[in-house]
C-alpha cells in the first residue's frame, strides 16, 4: 500500500511506500496550514510503525520550507527517530543541492538532533522548483 501526494505550488511531492518502508518529501514545504497538512501524515506513519519493515528510510529533499513547517518537519523526523527499535532500523537522508548552503546547514543541525539514528547527507542536482522573486 502506498500514499502519494502530488507536488503543488506550496507543498512537496510526498511518497509513502509502506511495502518498502520508504518515505519521501520532495520540493517546497510552505503550506498555508502546516498543522492541517501534517496531521494526516502523522496518522499514516503511526499506523505504519505498528508493523514496520526491517529497514525504514525517510528522504527529505526540499528546496525551501517556511518557519511554521520547520517545527512540523522536526516533529515528523522525531517520530521516525523515536521508532528506532529491534523491529526497524531508521535512516533519514537529507538531500540538498551542492550550492545550497542554507539547506546544508539545516541538514547538519537536524543531524546533530538525531544522532541516535543513521542520518545521511547527500548532495544532488535538480531543476529549480522554487524561485525567489526579486
Amino acid at each position: 500500500m502506498a500514499f502519494e501526494l502530488d507536488m503543488m505550488e506550496k507543498t512537496p511531492q510526498i511518497l509513502f511506500d509502506v511495502n518498502e518502508g520508504d518515505f519521501s518529501f520532495t520540493g517546497v514545504l510552505m503550506p498555508e496550514d502546516a498543522f492541517g497538512f501534517f496531521d494526516p501524515l502523522f496518522g499514516y506513519i503511526k499506523i505504519y510503525f505498528k508493523n514496520p519493515k526491517p529497514e525504514t528510510k525517510l528522504e527529505v529533499s526540499l528546496e525551501y520550507f517556511n518557519t511554521s513547517s520547520s517545527r512540523f518537519l522536526y516533529r515528523f523526523m522525531r517520530e521516525f527517530a523515536d521508532n528506532q527499535s529491534e523491529k526497524t532500523n531508521i535512516t533519514i537522508v537529507w538531500k540538498y543541492e551542492i550550492d545550497d548552503e542554507d539547506m546544508e546547514e539545516v541538514g547538519k543541525e537536524f543531524k546533530l538532533l538525531f544522532d541516535q539514528i543513521s542520518f545521511e547527507m547527500e548532495t544532488i542536482e535538480r531543476p529549480r522548483i522554487f524561485k525567489i522573486m526579486g
